[in-house]
């Protein structure tokens, strides 16, 4: 049988063919411009070992797959541009060993990512593995194992400023990897990592374990973010003596730890309760705005009967750990210091809480207050003392100090409201708080600033699960006949801030420019030389009015306009 073609059907397979031509050449561009390179043993290798013996840059014009685990060497290092993407194969994990250093200095709107290697809408908290960094600082412990040796490396030292190198402007999704039970990665481990490394602006999302844990170390670190982790937001061990200011994290009311209790704050000196191994873990924590699963007084009640939710911090084992000028709200119950030790800590003021607001709900059996008098009944009087000008005692509900807007997990606004509590109520006159920048308010955020203008301001993403992946999701969309591309802002209406994601096919420069309705312009995102890659910007237009507006794309090899809208 033959098949015989019009006019039309001869035309239209034409046009077929050279849209599959152009459709080739333009993916073949893209392959060229931003190769897909893996790093490591290979995909699917699991925990097998990879031993990085020499300098490497990651650069931010090629796509990358961390597979196995990865051990950056003694005396070696890794550098990542700012931008790079470096997605995670399952189970691989990122170590940098005790004498090497990261130099990952991400930028303000040019973040590094590391992510899930799964397409958007798959991706899941332990994913991967998840960052390690290992230093030479003092520890209680003789070269111990990471996280119980699952993973090779021992650290600690006499180096009270051992330098790791740098991680800043950072994100770290999906991670967490359950090797077995009760052995999965942080998010940030930190073992023994001094005081000369950087670790600052940091978000960690969606974590199968803790968020952040440190295991010893004297390491100074500021503006870090946990966000649905499962297990406790920072948790601190075997002598961690750094001061931590600036940090927020929220729960999500649907997952929590599966083997244990899902805490804000956890903080032990070490296994042993009766543990007098030196040093003594002895954090300072200060300016922290912790959330708990129970965001808001409309999600009172909802938790999952099944949920491991407990205390908004949990001190014990001989921990010195002090807080200052926080706000943690949203947990069931408030404080528990669990051993006679750590008691004792706070009655000599080697552990000290001062200018704390807590909101917790319930009374826990045996109590009278949110605390655990169980374990110790001078808690309250602790707690409460006039001096310390902490508050939060009798159950409260999440909307008693005032945070803005908080229902929105994927766009929290926990920025203090007019009249709140947090407001002009900080105090840096104790010992344990130099060196930290002085504010007037408690929590991360200043009261003065609107969120779109906070430290989280344009770096973060709240909803990585849409994060455009370009190993995965550009595939999908190979109908595209070029090889550049300008997505629809998200969110979109909007009010004020949105993103814009576009991707650049070959290096060159580029502009990224929004318009009013009348054609003028009234913004630049971006007017600079860059390498192909894919990008995201944040666009902040607090001072313009609402109505319709154009967003267009100008790079090598693509020019594109877009409409969006925003509503105040």
């Amino acid at each position: 049988m033959s098949l015989q073609l019009t006019t039309e059907g001869r035309t239209e397979m034409k046009n077929t063919l050279l849209r599959t031509a152009l459709v080739l050449a333009a993916w073949s561009a893209i392959a060229q411009a931003r190769p897909v390179v893996i790093i490591g043993p290979g995909l699917n290798t699991g925990r097998t070992i990879y031993h990085q013996h020499f300098n490497r840059t990651l650069h931010a014009d090629s796509l990358y797959t961390l597979t196995g685990q990865y051990l950056v060497d003694s005396l070696f290092s890794m550098t990542i541009e700012p931008g790079t993407i470096v997605q995670g194969d399952t189970a691989a994990v990122l170590v940098v060993t005790r004498g090497a250093k990261i130099f990952a200095n991400g930028e303000p709107c040019n973040p590094i990512v590391f992510t899930s290697r799964k397409p958007a809408g798959l991706r899941n908290r332990g994913d991967w593995g998840g960052v390690v960094l290992l230093g030479a600082a003092p520890i209680n412990k003789v070269n111990p194992l990471i996280e119980g040796g699952i993973l090779q490396g021992t650290y600690g030292g006499n180096n009270a400023n051992d330098n790791s190198g740098v991680l800043k402007y950072t994100r770290i999704e999906y991670c967490g990897y359950r090797y077995q039970l009760n052995n999965e990665i942080n998010g940030l481990t930190c073992g023994g990592v001094g005081a000369g490394t950087q670790i600052h602006h940091i978000q960690v999302s969606y974590s199968f374990d803790d968020s952040y844990e440190w295991f010893g170390g004297t390491v100074n670190v500021d503006h870090l973010i946990a966000i649905g982790g499962t297990d406790d937001e920072f948790d601190t061990d075997f002598g961690y003596s750094g001061k931590a200011q600036f940090l927020f994290a929220v729960k999500d009311l649907n997952y929590w730890d599966p083997t244990g209790q899902s805490n804000g704050y956890e903080s032990d000196n070490d296994a042993s309760s009766a543990s007098t191994d030196q040093p003594y873990t002895s954090a300072v924590f200060s300016n922290c705005t912790l959330v708990g699963p129970e965001r808001t007084d409309a999600l009172l009640g909802t938790v999952p009967l099944a949920a491991t939710f407990e205390y908004s911090a949990v001190l014990r084992r001989s921990t010195k750990e002090s807080i200052f000028n926080t706000v943690i709200t949203g947990y069931p119950f408030g404080l528990s210091l669990r051993d006679a030790t750590t008691q004792n800590w706070a009655n000599t003021a080697e552990l000290q809480l001062r200018n704390v607001s807590i909101t917790a709900t319930k009374i826990p059996t045996g109590s009278t207050t949110v605390h655990d008098q169980v374990r110790w009944a001078g808690v309250n009087t602790f707690f409460n003392t006039p001096a310390f000008s902490n508050i939060g005692s009798a159950p409260r509900n999440p909307s008693a100090v005032l945070l803005t807007d908080m229902s929105n997990l994927n766009n929290p606004n926990p920025v203090p409201a007019a009249g709140s509590e947090l407001i002009n109520s900080a105090s840096f006159a104790s010992a344990k708080l130099a060196g930290l920048q002085v504010v007037t308010y408690r929590g991360a955020f200043d009261p003065a600033v609107p969120m779109s203008q906070q430290w989280t301001k344009c770096w973060t993403n709240f909803d990585p699960q849409g994060f455009w992946n370009p190993a995965t999701d550009a595939p999908e969309e190979i109908a595209a006949p070029r090889a550049g591309r300008l997505e629809q802002n998200v969110p979109n209406p909007f009010n004020p801030r949105t993103a814009i994601r576009f991707k650049v096919p070959v290096r060159g420069h580029v502009t990224l420019k929004v318009y009013n309705a009348r054609g003028a312009q009234v913004a630049t995102v971006v007017d600079q030389e860059m390498p192909a890659g894919a990008y995201e910007r944040s666009v902040d237009m607090t001072q313009l009015p609402s109505g319709t507006y154009l967003y267009r794309l100008n790079a090598p090899g693509v020019t594109e306009s877009k409409k969006m809208e925003m509503v105040k």
